[in-house]
């Protein structure tokens, strides 16, 4: 079922680039268009077969009737080979490809990275509990890229102008690649670090970020439960240093690239133990403290990328080899999209909890 609907997602991405693509991403497909209209046909083709297997075998058969209706209407809207017009890009647009891209490639690698690795909870199936709610995160969240980056950009230019040093920027420039890339990283985790801790300590900013923290499992899709406030307030105060220091287009894209990886991965179910590495980079672990409701992991490990402001400010906790009993918010916030949309302003807490999730004791 999802690759029928992933292959109408993609089809339409052809026929309307300029409504429903990222102009980021759109730069490489003039390069890659025959390799992704070959992985989409390919796709297409596995989900014929996974389709009619899902129908003889398994007992939901609306799923895999779903995703064979799902398939023919991408064929018949011309499947891979469905015509790229000639457009002119609109002020506003979805970032479908992208959702359609991170959702194939990232979910396929993960899951498979989920059931060959060593796991935190080790019986946590795929489609466990609240995984409906999160996929729904993912994808609101990557349709609105555009508007998130539109008003970041607004918000950065517009109030920090003034602030700009052609000779700063000079200077950052002709630093080596590395150091470049060093540098933003230690840049935006400073900014997450101070915007993370207000997060916990200011109420109604709690509220806000309480969406996040309220999964009570942890895996690769569960970091993708963000109220939209919050991406958008984030992703603003990053990119003021980003944009004041001026780091060259090289920079940001291996810095969102990264990013992007360890985002998923620090949320993942993998129990990874990367020795004297986890005072460097922030890891599953580490993060997944973070996420804990212990007592003893309360208000700790703020920073994103690399634990050091949490060294340096005294809000660092990463036992040896014990990994958090349980996850969640330790007051209960309202389980649905719209309900936790609202929460922040309304403070309304749910009558009863819902779910509750075991962590491990890892080695």
């Amino acid at each position: 079922m999802a690759i029928g609907l992933l292959s109408v997602a993609a089809v339409l991405c052809l026929r309307y680039p300029g409504w429903l693509s990222t102009p980021e991403l759109r730069a490489y497909y003039s390069a890659y268009l025959d390799l992704l209209r070959l992985v989409l046909a390919v796709a297409m083709v596995a989900g014929v077969f996974l389709a009619v297997i899902s129908l003889c075998l398994n007992r939901r058969k609306h799923q895999g009737a779903i995703g064979l209706s799902a398939i023919l209407f991408a064929t018949l809207l011309g499947g891979p080979y469905a015509p790229l017009p000639e457009f002119t890009q609109p002020s506003a647009y979805l970032g479908l490809d992208w959702l359609v891209l991170d959702l194939f490639f990232t979910g396929a690698a993960f899951i498979a990275l989920e059931r060959v690795f060593p796991r935190v909870v080790a019986k946590q199936p795929i489609l466990r509990p609240e995984w409906q709610l999160d996929l729904l995160y993912f994808g609101v969240n990557h349709l609105l890229i555009g508007a998130f980056l539109l008003a970041s950009t607004h918000f950065a230019h517009g109030l920090f102008g003034w602030a700009v040093s052609p000779w700063l920027q000079a200077e950052v420039a002709a630093l080596p690649a590395i150091l470049r890339f060093v540098l933003v990283i230690l840049a935006a985790d400073l900014v997450e670090y101070v915007s993370h801790r207000a997060y916990h300590e200011v109420p109604f900013l709690w509220r806000l970020h309480a969406v996040h923290h309220s999964p009570h499992h942890m895996d690769w899709l569960s970091g993708s439960r963000l109220h939209l406030g919050e991406i958008l307030a984030t992703r603003s105060l990053i990119l003021v240093p980003i944009f004041l220091l001026g780091f060259p287009q090289d920079t940001i894209f291996a810095y969102i690239i990264f990013v992007s990886v360890q985002s998923v991965v620090i949320h993942s179910n993998l129990a990874l133990h990367l020795g004297q590495l986890r005072y460097v980079l922030v890891t599953p672990q580490f993060h997944h403290w973070h996420h804990a409701s212990d007592a003893e992991a309360l208000d700790r490990n703020y920073c994103a990328h690399t634990p050091i402001f949490d060294l340096l400010f005294g809000t660092f906790h990463l036992p040896a080899k014990r990994w958090p009993k349980t996850y969640g918010t330790v007051k209960p916030i309202p389980g649905g999209f719209l309900a936790q949309f609202s929460y922040p302003f309304t403070g309304r807490a749910p009558t009863a909890t819902y779910g509750s999730q075991p962590g491990a004791d890892s080695d």
